[in-house]
Protein backbone atom coordinates (compact mmCIF):
# COMPACT_ATOMS: atom_id res chain seq x y z
CA UNK A 1 0.00 0.00 0.00
CA UNK A 2 2.54 2.56 0.85
CA UNK A 3 4.12 1.86 -2.86
CA UNK A 4 0.90 2.05 -4.59
CA UNK A 5 0.70 5.34 -2.97
CA UNK A 6 4.29 6.97 -3.11
CA UNK A 7 3.47 5.92 -7.33
CA UNK A 8 0.09 7.78 -6.92
CA UNK A 9 1.73 10.70 -4.98
CA UNK A 10 4.50 10.82 -8.13
CA UNK A 11 1.94 10.80 -11.15
CA UNK A 12 0.10 13.44 -9.65
CA UNK A 13 3.39 15.49 -9.29
CA UNK A 14 4.58 14.22 -12.40
CA UNK A 15 1.20 15.80 -14.31
CA UNK A 16 1.31 19.64 -11.96
CA UNK A 17 4.98 19.64 -13.26
CA UNK A 18 3.94 18.66 -16.67
CA UNK A 19 1.40 21.51 -16.59
CA UNK A 20 3.35 24.16 -14.80
CA UNK A 21 6.09 23.52 -18.14
CA UNK A 22 3.50 24.09 -21.07
CA UNK A 23 1.92 27.56 -18.74
CA UNK A 24 5.44 28.55 -18.64
CA UNK A 25 6.07 27.59 -22.71
CA UNK A 26 3.09 29.88 -22.91
CA UNK A 27 3.78 32.68 -21.19
CA UNK A 28 7.27 33.04 -22.88
CA UNK A 29 5.64 32.86 -26.37
CA UNK A 30 3.27 35.70 -25.40
CA UNK A 31 6.08 38.10 -23.64
CA UNK A 32 8.32 37.49 -26.75
CA UNK A 33 5.17 38.13 -29.30
CA UNK A 34 4.16 41.07 -27.24
CA UNK A 35 8.18 42.45 -27.15
CA UNK A 36 8.15 42.20 -30.78
CA UNK A 37 5.30 44.33 -31.41
CA UNK A 38 6.01 46.53 -29.18
CA UNK A 39 9.65 46.83 -30.64
CA UNK A 40 8.58 47.53 -34.08
CA UNK A 41 5.90 49.91 -33.15
CA UNK A 42 8.10 52.23 -31.33
CA UNK A 43 11.06 52.10 -34.21
CA UNK A 44 8.33 53.32 -36.46
CA UNK A 45 7.42 56.04 -34.72
CA UNK A 46 10.93 57.75 -34.43
CA UNK A 47 11.41 57.15 -38.06
CA UNK A 48 8.32 59.18 -38.45
CA UNK A 49 9.54 61.79 -35.90
CA UNK A 50 12.73 62.08 -37.99
CA UNK A 51 10.83 62.56 -41.37
CA UNK A 52 9.29 65.18 -39.90
CA UNK A 53 12.39 66.80 -38.33
CA UNK A 54 14.41 66.67 -41.96
CA UNK A 55 15.04 70.09 -43.16
CA UNK A 56 16.73 70.72 -46.58
CA UNK A 57 19.48 73.48 -47.02
CA UNK A 58 19.74 75.87 -50.06
CA UNK A 59 21.12 79.47 -50.62
CA UNK A 60 19.26 82.34 -50.85
CA UNK A 61 19.85 86.23 -51.30
CA UNK A 62 17.99 88.58 -49.20
CA UNK A 63 16.35 91.59 -51.65
CA UNK A 64 17.56 95.06 -51.33
CA UNK A 65 15.77 97.30 -54.46
CA UNK A 66 18.34 99.70 -56.13
CA UNK A 67 17.60 102.08 -59.48
CA UNK A 68 19.83 100.77 -62.66
CA UNK A 69 20.11 102.05 -66.06
CA UNK A 70 20.37 99.51 -68.28
CA UNK A 71 22.35 98.24 -71.22
CA UNK A 72 22.08 95.86 -74.11
CA UNK A 73 24.36 94.15 -76.23
CA UNK A 74 24.41 94.67 -79.89
CA UNK A 75 26.89 93.69 -82.45
CA UNK A 76 27.80 94.87 -85.89
CA UNK A 77 31.11 96.30 -87.90
CA UNK A 78 32.98 99.86 -88.34
CA UNK A 79 32.34 101.22 -91.60
CA UNK A 80 33.70 104.76 -92.96
CA UNK A 81 31.47 107.80 -92.80
CA UNK A 82 32.80 108.57 -96.14
CA UNK A 83 33.08 105.97 -98.66
CA UNK A 84 33.82 106.93 -102.37
CA UNK A 85 34.33 105.22 -105.79
CA UNK A 86 36.72 107.79 -107.63
CA UNK A 87 36.19 107.56 -111.53
CA UNK A 88 37.95 109.03 -114.54
CA UNK A 89 35.71 111.96 -115.93
CA UNK A 90 37.88 112.09 -119.45
CA UNK A 91 39.93 109.60 -121.89
CA UNK A 92 43.25 109.23 -121.51
CA UNK A 93 46.65 107.30 -120.17
CA UNK A 94 46.42 107.10 -116.29
CA UNK A 95 49.64 108.11 -114.52
CA UNK A 96 49.41 108.02 -110.94
CA UNK A 97 51.15 110.45 -108.16
CA UNK A 98 53.46 110.15 -105.70
CA UNK A 99 52.04 106.94 -104.43
CA UNK A 100 51.28 103.68 -105.64
CA UNK A 101 47.22 102.87 -106.88
CA UNK A 102 47.29 99.92 -104.51
CA UNK A 103 45.01 99.20 -101.41
CA UNK A 104 46.10 99.91 -98.04
CA UNK A 105 48.05 103.16 -99.02
CA UNK A 106 46.93 105.95 -97.54
CA UNK A 107 46.13 109.67 -98.87
CA UNK A 108 46.00 113.42 -96.99
CA UNK A 109 43.32 114.89 -98.18
CA UNK A 110 44.23 117.18 -101.39
CA UNK A 111 47.29 115.08 -102.29
CA UNK A 112 47.20 113.84 -106.22
CA UNK A 113 45.99 110.49 -106.43
CA UNK A 114 46.41 110.51 -110.36
CA UNK A 115 46.71 112.43 -113.73
CA UNK A 116 46.50 112.19 -117.01
CA UNK A 117 48.72 113.52 -119.97
CA UNK A 118 47.59 116.90 -120.21
CA UNK A 119 50.19 118.35 -123.19
CA UNK A 120 47.49 117.69 -125.67
CA UNK A 121 45.01 119.78 -123.89
CA UNK A 122 46.80 122.35 -122.88
CA UNK A 123 48.25 123.49 -126.37
CA UNK A 124 44.98 123.29 -127.09
CA UNK A 125 43.98 125.99 -124.52
CA UNK A 126 46.90 128.01 -125.79
CA UNK A 127 45.96 127.90 -129.51
CA UNK A 128 42.28 129.33 -128.22
CA UNK A 129 43.66 132.17 -125.97
CA UNK A 130 45.95 133.18 -129.21
CA UNK A 131 43.01 133.44 -131.29
CA UNK A 132 41.04 135.56 -128.33
CA UNK A 133 43.71 138.15 -127.98
CA UNK A 134 43.42 138.13 -132.57
CA UNK A 135 39.64 139.32 -131.59
CA UNK A 136 40.11 141.54 -128.89
CA UNK A 137 43.47 143.50 -130.71
CA UNK A 138 41.19 143.77 -134.02
CA UNK A 139 38.22 145.48 -131.87
CA UNK A 140 40.26 147.93 -130.20
CA UNK A 141 40.81 150.67 -133.10
CA UNK A 142 36.48 150.51 -132.94
CA UNK A 143 36.86 150.92 -129.25
CA UNK A 144 39.07 154.06 -129.60
CA UNK A 145 36.80 155.54 -131.55
CA UNK A 146 33.10 154.24 -130.14
CA UNK A 147 34.03 154.40 -127.07
CA UNK A 148 37.27 156.34 -126.08
CA UNK A 149 36.73 156.35 -122.37
CA UNK A 150 36.59 152.66 -122.54
CA UNK A 151 39.67 152.01 -124.49
CA UNK A 152 42.19 151.90 -121.70
CA UNK A 153 40.16 149.29 -119.63
CA UNK A 154 40.25 147.20 -122.78
CA UNK A 155 44.03 147.75 -123.52
CA UNK A 156 45.03 146.68 -120.46
CA UNK A 157 43.31 143.37 -120.43
CA UNK A 158 44.73 142.04 -123.55
CA UNK A 159 47.89 142.96 -122.03
CA UNK A 160 47.39 140.82 -118.72
CA UNK A 161 45.92 137.69 -120.61
CA UNK A 162 49.20 134.91 -120.17
CA UNK A 163 49.43 131.73 -122.54
CA UNK A 164 50.56 129.98 -119.73
CA UNK A 165 47.87 131.28 -116.87
CA UNK A 166 44.19 131.10 -116.83
CA UNK A 167 42.41 133.67 -118.55
CA UNK A 168 41.46 136.62 -116.67
CA UNK A 169 38.11 137.64 -115.76
CA UNK A 170 36.21 140.01 -118.79
CA UNK A 171 36.21 143.83 -117.82
CA UNK A 172 32.68 144.53 -117.14
CA UNK A 173 30.94 147.09 -119.66
CA UNK A 174 29.40 149.77 -118.90
CA UNK A 175 26.16 150.34 -121.37
CA UNK A 176 23.92 147.63 -123.62
CA UNK A 177 25.85 149.62 -126.55
CA UNK A 178 29.15 147.99 -125.52
CA UNK A 179 28.24 144.69 -124.21
CA UNK A 180 26.03 144.23 -127.46
CA UNK A 181 29.59 145.64 -129.61
CA UNK A 182 31.44 142.86 -127.52
CA UNK A 183 29.08 140.66 -128.23
CA UNK A 184 28.97 140.84 -131.80
CA UNK A 185 32.73 140.38 -131.94
CA UNK A 186 32.47 136.72 -129.99
CA UNK A 187 34.45 138.02 -127.50
CA UNK A 188 31.71 136.12 -125.27
CA UNK A 189 31.61 133.29 -127.07
CA UNK A 190 35.61 132.52 -126.91
CA UNK A 191 35.91 133.86 -123.23
CA UNK A 192 33.35 131.22 -122.07
CA UNK A 193 34.88 128.60 -124.54
CA UNK A 194 38.43 129.22 -123.02
CA UNK A 195 36.60 129.18 -119.13
CA UNK A 196 35.12 125.51 -120.00
CA UNK A 197 38.68 124.20 -121.66
CA UNK A 198 40.46 125.53 -118.12
CA UNK A 199 37.90 123.92 -115.89
CA UNK A 200 38.01 120.69 -118.57
CA UNK A 201 42.12 120.60 -117.77
CA UNK A 202 41.56 120.45 -113.84
CA UNK A 203 39.90 117.24 -114.34
CA UNK A 204 43.26 115.78 -115.53
CA UNK A 205 44.58 115.77 -111.82
CA UNK A 206 42.10 113.92 -109.46
CA UNK A 207 43.28 114.63 -105.62
CA UNK A 208 42.05 113.02 -102.61
CA UNK A 209 38.49 114.68 -101.68
CA UNK A 210 39.35 113.77 -97.54
CA UNK A 211 41.96 111.90 -96.30
CA UNK A 212 41.93 108.01 -96.23
CA UNK A 213 43.14 105.01 -97.22
CA UNK A 214 42.08 103.22 -100.73
CA UNK A 215 40.61 99.53 -99.84
CA UNK A 216 39.83 98.79 -103.80
CA UNK A 217 42.25 99.62 -107.12
CA UNK A 218 40.37 98.95 -110.59
CA UNK A 219 43.49 100.00 -112.64
CA UNK A 220 47.23 100.12 -112.74
CA UNK A 221 49.49 102.69 -113.67
CA UNK A 222 50.02 103.88 -117.70
CA UNK A 223 46.39 102.31 -118.31
CA UNK A 224 44.31 104.25 -121.22
CA UNK A 225 40.66 104.74 -119.69
CA UNK A 226 37.87 105.95 -120.70
CA UNK A 227 35.58 108.81 -119.44
CA UNK A 228 32.99 106.61 -115.96
CA UNK A 229 35.69 103.79 -115.77
CA UNK A 230 36.19 103.31 -111.88
CA UNK A 231 40.33 103.91 -110.66
CA UNK A 232 39.69 103.17 -106.84
CA UNK A 233 37.63 103.23 -104.23
CA UNK A 234 38.68 105.67 -100.98
CA UNK A 235 37.62 105.79 -97.29
CA UNK A 236 37.81 108.15 -94.91
CA UNK A 237 40.39 107.78 -92.00
CA UNK A 238 39.45 109.00 -88.81
CA UNK A 239 35.52 109.56 -89.14
CA UNK A 240 33.59 106.17 -88.83
CA UNK A 241 30.13 104.99 -87.96
CA UNK A 242 29.11 101.55 -86.59
CA UNK A 243 26.05 99.77 -87.88
CA UNK A 244 24.53 97.65 -85.56
CA UNK A 245 21.80 95.02 -85.48
CA UNK A 246 19.28 95.89 -82.68
CA UNK A 247 15.88 93.77 -82.32
CA UNK A 248 12.43 95.39 -82.86
CA UNK A 249 11.19 94.45 -79.41
CA UNK A 250 13.93 96.53 -77.58
CA UNK A 251 13.83 99.97 -80.01
CA UNK A 252 11.21 101.58 -77.65
CA UNK A 253 14.44 101.96 -75.50
CA UNK A 254 16.60 103.60 -78.05
CA UNK A 255 16.34 107.24 -79.00
CA UNK A 256 18.81 109.77 -81.11
CA UNK A 257 21.65 110.43 -78.27
CA UNK A 258 21.31 107.31 -76.49
CA UNK A 259 25.09 106.68 -75.36
CA UNK A 260 27.05 103.36 -75.62
CA UNK A 261 30.19 101.72 -74.53
CA UNK A 262 32.49 100.28 -77.83
CA UNK A 263 34.18 96.86 -77.02
CA UNK A 264 36.36 94.90 -79.32
CA UNK A 265 36.07 91.26 -80.17
CA UNK A 266 38.03 90.13 -77.49
CA UNK A 267 36.10 92.28 -74.55
CA UNK A 268 38.33 95.35 -74.57
CA UNK A 269 36.89 98.70 -73.96
CA UNK A 270 37.86 100.65 -76.98
CA UNK A 271 35.61 103.93 -76.85
CA UNK A 272 32.17 105.45 -76.20
CA UNK A 273 30.03 106.59 -78.88
CA UNK A 274 26.06 108.15 -79.58
CA UNK A 275 23.12 107.13 -81.61
CA UNK A 276 23.18 109.44 -84.50
CA UNK A 277 20.63 107.63 -87.11
CA UNK A 278 18.04 104.37 -86.46
CA UNK A 279 16.56 102.97 -89.75
CA UNK A 280 12.80 103.08 -90.17
CA UNK A 281 13.56 99.88 -92.21
CA UNK A 282 12.90 96.25 -90.40
CA UNK A 283 14.92 93.12 -91.87
CA UNK A 284 12.61 90.33 -92.41
CA UNK A 285 14.56 87.88 -91.71
CA UNK A 286 15.50 88.83 -88.80
CA UNK A 287 13.36 91.17 -87.03
CA UNK A 288 15.73 93.99 -86.57
CA UNK A 289 16.75 97.57 -87.41
CA UNK A 290 20.03 98.81 -88.39
CA UNK A 291 21.43 101.26 -85.51
CA UNK A 292 24.05 104.22 -86.59
CA UNK A 293 26.48 105.13 -83.76
CA UNK A 294 29.12 107.52 -83.78
CA UNK A 295 32.20 105.86 -82.42
CA UNK A 296 34.25 108.14 -80.08
CA UNK A 297 38.11 105.82 -79.51
CA UNK A 298 39.62 105.76 -76.22
CA UNK A 299 43.43 107.51 -76.04
CA UNK A 300 45.84 105.25 -77.75
CA UNK A 301 42.79 103.12 -79.48
CA UNK A 302 41.54 103.54 -82.85
CA UNK A 303 38.49 102.34 -84.98
CA UNK A 304 39.00 99.78 -88.78
CA UNK A 305 37.55 99.63 -91.47
CA UNK A 306 34.91 96.20 -91.09
CA UNK A 307 36.60 95.62 -87.58
CA UNK A 308 33.53 93.38 -85.79
CA UNK A 309 32.67 95.00 -82.51
CA UNK A 310 30.18 94.62 -79.70
CA UNK A 311 28.18 97.62 -78.36
CA UNK A 312 26.60 97.64 -75.10
CA UNK A 313 24.03 100.50 -75.46
CA UNK A 314 22.37 102.52 -72.79
CA UNK A 315 18.42 102.10 -72.57
CA UNK A 316 16.51 105.27 -72.31
CA UNK A 317 15.03 105.42 -68.16
CA UNK A 318 15.72 104.45 -65.02
CA UNK A 319 14.31 101.04 -63.73
CA UNK A 320 14.08 99.97 -60.03
CA UNK A 321 14.29 96.71 -59.00
CA UNK A 322 16.88 94.02 -58.02
CA UNK A 323 19.04 91.27 -59.92
CA UNK A 324 19.00 87.85 -59.17
CA UNK A 325 20.99 84.92 -60.82
CA UNK A 326 19.22 83.32 -63.89
CA UNK A 327 18.52 80.02 -61.82
CA UNK A 328 16.00 81.60 -59.50
CA UNK A 329 13.24 82.21 -62.08
CA UNK A 330 11.12 79.85 -63.46
CA UNK A 331 8.03 81.53 -65.57
CA UNK A 332 8.22 84.52 -64.65
CA UNK A 333 8.45 83.81 -60.94
CA UNK A 334 10.91 83.00 -57.72
CA UNK A 335 10.99 80.70 -54.59
CA UNK A 336 10.86 83.33 -51.48
CA UNK A 337 11.71 82.07 -48.01
CA UNK A 338 9.92 82.84 -44.85
CA UNK A 339 11.46 82.81 -41.54
CA UNK A 340 8.28 82.70 -39.41
CA UNK A 341 7.66 78.84 -40.28
CA UNK A 342 10.63 77.93 -42.69
CA UNK A 343 8.51 77.72 -45.75
CA UNK A 344 9.06 78.20 -49.29
CA UNK A 345 5.92 80.28 -50.99
CA UNK A 346 5.75 81.20 -55.10
CA UNK A 347 6.10 84.91 -55.98
CA UNK A 348 5.85 86.67 -59.48
CA UNK A 349 8.03 89.26 -60.87
CA UNK A 350 8.91 91.25 -64.21
CA UNK A 351 12.07 90.84 -65.87
CA UNK A 352 13.80 93.84 -66.88
CA UNK A 353 17.21 93.18 -68.24
CA UNK A 354 19.42 90.52 -68.57
CA UNK A 355 23.64 90.62 -68.40
CA UNK A 356 26.77 89.26 -67.40
CA UNK A 357 25.87 90.14 -63.47
CA UNK A 358 22.17 88.22 -63.37
CA UNK A 359 18.55 89.37 -64.63
CA UNK A 360 17.14 92.71 -63.17
CA UNK A 361 13.72 92.35 -62.26
CA UNK A 362 10.94 93.85 -60.37
CA UNK A 363 7.89 92.79 -58.17
CA UNK A 364 9.51 91.74 -54.69
CA UNK A 365 9.93 94.08 -52.03
CA UNK A 366 13.21 94.88 -49.64
CA UNK A 367 14.47 92.34 -47.49
CA UNK A 368 12.53 89.08 -49.46
CA UNK A 369 14.27 86.38 -49.02
CA UNK A 370 14.73 84.94 -52.49
CA UNK A 371 15.34 81.47 -53.56
CA UNK A 372 18.82 81.51 -55.68
CA UNK A 373 19.19 77.80 -56.41
CA UNK A 374 17.06 75.16 -58.18
CA UNK A 375 14.48 73.79 -55.54
CA UNK A 376 13.03 70.17 -55.97
CA UNK A 377 9.32 68.71 -54.64
CA UNK A 378 8.46 71.94 -52.76
CA UNK A 379 5.48 71.14 -50.68
CA UNK A 380 3.69 73.49 -47.85
CA UNK A 381 5.15 70.56 -45.01
CA UNK A 382 8.97 71.05 -46.34
CA UNK A 383 11.00 72.48 -44.54
CA UNK A 384 14.47 74.59 -44.97
CA UNK A 385 17.09 75.81 -44.03
CA UNK A 386 18.72 79.11 -45.69
CA UNK A 387 22.29 79.74 -46.28
CA UNK A 388 21.45 83.80 -47.29
CA UNK A 389 24.75 84.74 -49.69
Amino acid sequence: MNIRLILLIFETALMKLRHIIIIAIFVLINVGVFMTLNFGGNKTEEDTKEEVKFVQSVEAQAIENTTENFSFEAYGTVSSFQSVDISSEIQGKLIQGKKDLKPGVTFRKGELLFRFNDVEARLNIRSRKSAYINIIANMLPDIKVDFPSEFDKWNDYINSIKLNESIPQLPSWKSNKEKIFISTRNVLTEYFAIKGLEEQLKKFYVRAPFSGVVTMAYVSEHSVINPGTKVLTLVATGDFELAVSVPVSQLGDLEIGSTSKIYSSTGRLKGEGKVVRISEVINKSTQSVDVYIKPIPNENEKFIEGEYIKVAIDQAGEFTGCRIPEISIFDNQVYTYSKADSSISIKKVMVLNENSSGVFVSGLNNKDIVITQEVLNVSDSSKYEVVIK
